[in-house]
C-alpha cells in the first residue's frame, strides 16, 4: 500500500497514514490536489486528507474534491493534534517575533497565539513545511508551530494546543 498525503514529511497527514496502515509507504504531496492526482494516476494506491477539525472545522476544499472526483471512501482515522512552538535552542518566548504554521494549525493556536503580544502570525502550506526553513536559515525569532514529531520536547512555558 502506498498513501499519498499532503505536506512534508513529518506532516500530521503523515502520521494518519502511518496510523491508519502503519506498514504503508507514503508518499508527499505539494497540495490536497496532487494527493487526489497521485491517485486518479496511480501513482498512489490510496490517499489521506483531513476533513474536519474539533476546533477549526470542516476543511471545506478537500469537500469539494471529493465531489469533483471519482474516488471512494475506504476508511477514517481519527488523530490527535497537538502543536508545539518549535524553536532554536536557547530561544525566549518573549524574542519571538513571527510564527509560521498551516492556516489550520494557527486557528487551533489561536489563543495561545494572541497570548504572543507583538508575534505576526504568518500561513504556510503545511506545519511539517513551516518548521523546514529553520533548518536551512534559522532565525531564532522566527518559530514554527510542528506536531510531535518535529517537537518531541516541550520547554517550559511553552504554549501548545490540542485537537481531534
Amino acid at each position: 500500500m502506498l498513501i499519498a498525503f499532503q505536506g512534508e514529511p513529518g506532516a500530521y497527514s503523515e502520521a494518519a497514514a502511518l496510523k491508519y496502515a502503519p506498514s504503508a509507504q507514503v508518499l508527499p504531496c505539494p497540495s490536497f490536489e496532487a494527493v487526489f492526482a497521485a491517485v486518479a494516476d496511480e501513482r498512489a494506491t490510496h490517499g489521506i486528507l483531513p476533513m474536519e477539525n474539533s476546533i477549526g472545522g470542516s476543511i471545506h476544499r478537500n469537500y469539494d474534491l471529493l465531489v469533483d472526483h471519482v474516488l471512494p471512501i475506504v476508511g477514517e482515522v481519527e488523530l490527535r493534534v497537538d502543536h508545539c512552538l518549535l524553536g532554536l535552542p536557547g530561544t525566549r518566548l518573549e524574542d519571538v517575533r513571527v510564527v509560521y504554521s498551516h492556516p489550520q494549525a494557527l486557528a487551533q493556536c489561536e489563543s495561545a497565539l494572541a497570548e504572543m503580544r507583538g508575534v505576526e502570525v504568518v500561513a504556510v502550506y503545511d506545519t511539517a513545511g513551516a518548521a523546514k526553513p529553520m533548518r536551512t536559515r534559522p532565525r531564532s525569532s522566527s518559530p514554527s508551530t510542528a506536531g510531535p514529531a518535529r517537537c518531541s520536547r516541550r520547554s517550559p512555558g511553552s504554549h501548545c494546543a490540542t485537537s481531534t
